[in-house]
């Protein structure tokens, strides 16, 4: 496995009576094409010790839902199985992962403790807390990039033109099958707790989340998720450049919470849409377009949140779209709608109506709409953090991709400039960019997409 992938969080070494090697599974939540699960059997063979996966269910995780909560433990239930078909256990931990997860690592005496790479605060965290105080091994790898992010770049990336063409010179190096996992040839000593013996407890923490009512079209899991990206390849991505942005045409990938929880990796989804573009030139175009999303987007956002830590913040967006927000912060709204009313689309457009009932009944949004939805109600809230407040609830409440560095930074991108320029001086945006209603009747057949979701 590429060495580029892992870093080191602590400077201590190998210790000689470390009894095994642990995985602490997080945002990549799949067996196949896992470099993390790879590294830490790799190091476990390496010194013939036995293996385990540990996944920290918190008690709260931000905004987000009930309905989020389980159907991540749906996938989680096919990760337990997978892996226990491989002679790995997997051990769910129920708490405070600060508190929960030391201890477990205390109490088996490991050698290695691995994690997946995310670049939001409360990972990096716990992942700091941990390595300062191990006298064991503390490595990260990040499997959710095809390429690593810090490989990618050093520093806070402008735009997407400046991360693009690092990238680029980058790409080929990494696109390659990875290694397979194998069945595990030291045997885990004692009794493992599954996912069902733990549903009383797990029952208990999902009764304190609220709930959003949702039901989602989709299954989860690791098979389910490559069944979608098959589905995308073979039905939709001929034509995807154009389809992808018109919100009354299912034309975009379906992917994203899958991608989102880990379910599917952004290398396996390269390898398989590259594979079809070379065995069928027509779908090349179409491909690029996908691939530009996928990695360039995916990476620009991951690369924002590890380096600047007020991803949620509007501390964190370009000085010149702060000094215009608070320029215009008390510009006259023509309409000032309260959380309630926009959580349940009670405004005068029917368009962002529309985009708010899809989200809320189906837990996704179209990609195009999104940056409407946002930019209107930075244009329809009393302050820039209002907005700011009320697009990252609704969001991570409702999307089942929420809580994801491509959410934070889509909210910032349509309201605070991020990765974007100076646009004409309006009220209320100042130089921010703006969108209209007549805009998206130019683009497509909006009232199309608002009868889809008006009733």
């Amino acid at each position: 496995m590429d060495t580029t992938r892992v870093q080191k969080l602590n400077t201590r070494t190998d210790s000689p009576d470390g009894k095994c090697v642990l995985y602490v599974m997080s945002r990549d939540q799949r067996v196949a094409d896992n470099h993390a699960l790879i590294a830490a059997q790799q190091k476990a063979i390496e010194h013939a010790l036995p293996l385990a996966v540990i996944f920290c269910l918190q008690p709260k995780s931000g905004n987000r839902s009930r309905e989020h909560f389980e159907w991540m433990l749906e996938g989680l239930r096919e990760v337990e199985t997978q892996l226990s078909a491989l002679s790995i256990p997997f051990l769910m931990l129920i708490g405070d992962a600060k508190t929960t997860l030391p201890g477990l690592i205390h109490h088996t005496n490991t050698l290695a403790v691995y994690f997946d790479m995310n670049p939001l605060r409360g990972p990096r965290k716990l992942q700091k807390k941990i390595a300062e105080e191990a006298p064991y091994d503390v490595f990260v790898v990040d499997t959710h990039n095809v390429v690593p992010i810090w490989t990618v770049s050093e520093k806070q990336e402008y735009a997407a033109r400046t991360i693009r063409t690092k990238l680029s010179k980058l790409l080929p190096q990494y696109i390659s099958e990875p290694q397979k996992i194998q069945s595990h040839p030291h045997h885990w000593p004692g009794s493992v707790k599954s996912i069902k013996t733990l549903q009383p407890m797990i029952d208990a923490l999902l009764e304190d989340i609220p709930s959003n009512g949702q039901t989602f079209s989709f299954k989860s899991g690791e098979v389910s998720a490559h069944d979608a990206l098959h589905l995308f390849i073979s039905k939709r991505l001929s034509g995807y450049a154009q389809a992808r942005n018109d919100p009354h045409d299912d034309g975009q990938s379906g992917l994203s919470p899958y991608l989102h929880f880990g379910q599917l990796s952004r290398l396996r989804a390269t390898l398989e849409v590259e594979y079809a573009a070379a065995q069928d030139t027509s779908l090349r175009a179409d491909a690029d377009v996908f691939l530009e999303e996928l990695n360039v987007r995916s990476s620009l956002s991951d690369n924002y949140c590890y380096y600047n830590s007020h991803y949620d913040s509007l501390l964190g967006a370009p000085d010149w779209a702060q000094k215009t927000l608070a320029k215009h912060a008390d510009d006259v709204r023509e309409f000032d709608y309260t959380l309630k009313q926009l959580e349940d689309a009670q405004t005068h457009d029917p368009a962002w109506n529309a985009a708010q009932t899809q989200l809320v009944r189906t837990g996704k949004m179209h990609g195009y709409m999104r940056m409407y939805w946002a930019k209107k109600v930075l244009e329809w809230t009393k302050s820039p953090e209002d907005a700011h407040r009320i697009l990252i609830r609704l969001n991570d409440f409702y999307s089942l991709d929420g809580g994801d560095p491509n959410g934070y930074v889509g909210i910032l991108w349509s309201i605070a400039g991020l990765h974007d320029r100076p646009w004409f001086e309006r009220p209320v945006y100042g130089t921010i960019r703006y969108m209209n209603y007549n805009g998206l009747k130019r683009k497509f057949l909006i009232d199309q997409y608002e009868k889809l979701f008006s009733e």
